[in-house]
């Protein structure tokens, strides 16, 4: 729950880039960084999971170089070890490059969010989005300190007897955000139709946002990055949403269980089912498991069952299997450990976990991402004693 609340707030910086970088006719990016000669002999990292890159530049003479295949239009990430030594931890610094060329940063090693890339429109744009909707996060935590009292807030776990009223209130602050972040990303996509920013930011919104509006909102934006990976996740996130929404029937999938043996979704016919999506790794999805395990032990006997489906990665067989034996889920488990990949993960659109289906005994989805209090609810609705 902390985590949630307190989720920070990355700034993704779009590239004053100086055009045609190449290297051996391929298109690179080249980052040119500049830095106080005091932190020369430091290491700063790079990073951008989408094209498989991860690499380090030592500062020398208050500079470094780090250059890096430009593949699409994309976003970089950066870290300091200098502030990860120093503060025990980091922030991951973005820089969203839209074309090859090289990005002049001037960078600050001690605090790497301070950092700056000058003079380009979409980094005007996608700040001035992030930083506007700051405050109104900040009026989350404010609330919530305000009702319940900052100690109790940042020292909440699943186990405080407060912990229900907590989520609840949280979600429901959570969502009227959310809400007005969508109306606002809507503003920022008639004003600026034909720029990289809105898009990304659609795609990294896409999961809070109903079917139609998205299907909208992308329809808006015109074709000069409908050729990118970014354009074709919001449009297949968008067909999934589309697909798995109310009154839809659960589409079916088939996945090994924590012994190997194959599972399908439809083998469940004839119970309730909540179809549950989350990762060992996943905080707030261990923080939801135990109110998932007592809607199960409450209500299993009269007809319902729990299907999860964990987006644990290659190799982390084991760190998938330990979570399931210290959280208690005695139900069904099912994963192919391939992370975002994951076959069911990707059928459902999913993009941010926890989420979830609740299926009728005929495998219609009759509510989506329905937790804590509201599960119980629900199923009391379906149950009645």
């Amino acid at each position: 729950m902390k985590r949630r609340i307190l989720a920070s707030i990355i700034l993704c910086f779009t590239a004053n880039v100086k055009l045609f970088a190449q290297n051996d006719g391929k298109q690179m990016v080249v980052f040119d960084g500049t830095t106080d000669t005091a932190y020369d002999g430091q290491q700063m990292v790079i990073y951008n999971h989408a094209i498989g890159l991860h690499d380090s530049a030592t500062v020398v003479n208050g500079k470094f170089e780090i250059s890096a295949l430009f593949k699409e239009p994309g976003r970089y990430m950066f870290y300091s070890k200098y502030e990860m030594k120093k503060k025990g931890g980091y922030t991951p610094y973005g820089i969203l490059v839209t074309r090859p060329g090289t990005v002049d940063v001037k960078a600050d090693m001690e605090t790497l969010g301070n950092s700056i890339v000058e003079d380009d429109p979409e980094n005007d744009l996608y700040t001035a989005f992030i930083k506007e909707g700051a405050p109104a996060r900040q009026q989350i935590q404010d609330k919530l300190n305000a009702k319940f009292g900052a100690d109790v807030i940042s020292n909440l776990t699943p186990k405080d007897p407060q912990y229900s009223a907590i989520s609840a209130y949280y979600n429901e602050l959570d969502k009227d955000y959310n809400e007005e972040q969508i109306e606002r990303l809507g503003l920022l996509i008639k004003m600026h139709p034909t720029a990289f920013a809105p898009m990304y930011i659609l795609n990294t919104m896409i999961t809070i946002i109903p079917a139609d509006k998205a299907q909208l909102y992308y329809d808006e934006l015109t074709s000069a990055y409908k050729n990118t990976s970014y354009a074709t996740s919001i449009q297949k996130t968008i067909d999934a949403k589309k697909t798995t929404a109310i009154g839809k029937t659960a589409p079916d999938f088939e996945e090994p269980d924590t012994s190997g043996k194959m599972v399908k979704l439809s083998d469940f016919r004839g119970q309730y089912v909540l179809l549950d999506f989350w990762a060992s790794w996943c905080g707030p999805c261990r923080e939801e498991n135990p109110n998932v395990v007592k809607a199960y032990q409450k209500f299993h006997s009269k007809g319902f069952t729990v299907l999860s489906v964990s987006l644990d990665q290659p190799g982390k067989k084991t760190n998938w299997l330990n979570a399931v034996h210290h959280d208690g889920l005695t139900w069904s488990q099912v994963s192919d450990l391939q992370f975002w990949n994951n076959v069911a993960a990707v059928l459902y659109g999913i993009k941010a976990i926890p989420q979830n289906f609740l299926l009728d005994k005929d495998g219609k989805i009759i509510a989506v991402n329905i937790k804590g209090d509201d599960l119980n609810k629900k199923l009391m609705e379906l149950f009645p004693e």
